[in-house]
């Protein structure tokens, strides 16, 4: 189960989203391994918490992140990150992982940046890839294992992972 929605945010919002993740203001802090349980990356990334811990991680939460979690008929954030990546040189890829490992949480991803680079999600026993489409949003359960596969055609790839309980809305029909 999962579900692709285009253009998921309207345009105002996403560019003050857009430029807002893209600009010299964000305090990026780098993580060196991509998963918990294996690395493939020698590049690491950077993440930027609006959310976590229970509770607002930045003043950017309630005007950026907010509107999108009330989109989806949220009941309790998790954790809401943004991730930076920047250019491999070969299309490498992390390790199959969970976000949350829990029944009843939803993960999702907002794509901020048009590259080669892909999600895969892993859905019945079968490999689904989701490009990487400005405005994009993938929603499945937490559950679903998934990975990412690197861009290497432009320098910087910026995603939202929202981790959240909700609404289950979902299914790809």
């Amino acid at each position: 189960m999962f579900k692709i929605i285009d253009n998921f945010i309207d345009e105002n919002l996403y560019k003050n989203l857009s430029d807002t993740i893209k600009s010299e203001n964000i305090p990026w802090f780098f993580r060196k391994e991509d998963t918990s349980n294996f690395s493939n990356s020698k590049n690491g990334f950077f993440s930027f918490c609006f959310y976590n811990n229970h509770k607002p991680d930045h003043e950017l939460f309630e005007p950026l992140i907010l509107p999108i979690l009330k989109k989806l008929n949220f009941l309790t954030c998790i954790q809401v990150r943004a991730n930076l990546c920047f250019r491999d040189v070969d299309a490498k890829e992390s390790a199959y992982h969970l976000d949350y490992d829990h029944p009843n949480v939803t993960t999702a991803i907002l794509y901020l940046t048009n590259c080669n680079g892909k999600t895969i999600l892993k859905v019945d026993n079968k490999e689904v890839s989701v490009d990487s489409v400005e405005n994009r949003f993938v929603i499945f359960p937490a559950q679903t294992q998934h990975k990412l596969i690197y861009h290497t055609d432009v320098h910087k790839r910026y995603v939202i992972n929202f981790n959240f309980i909700g609404e289950k809305n979902y299914d790809n029909n």
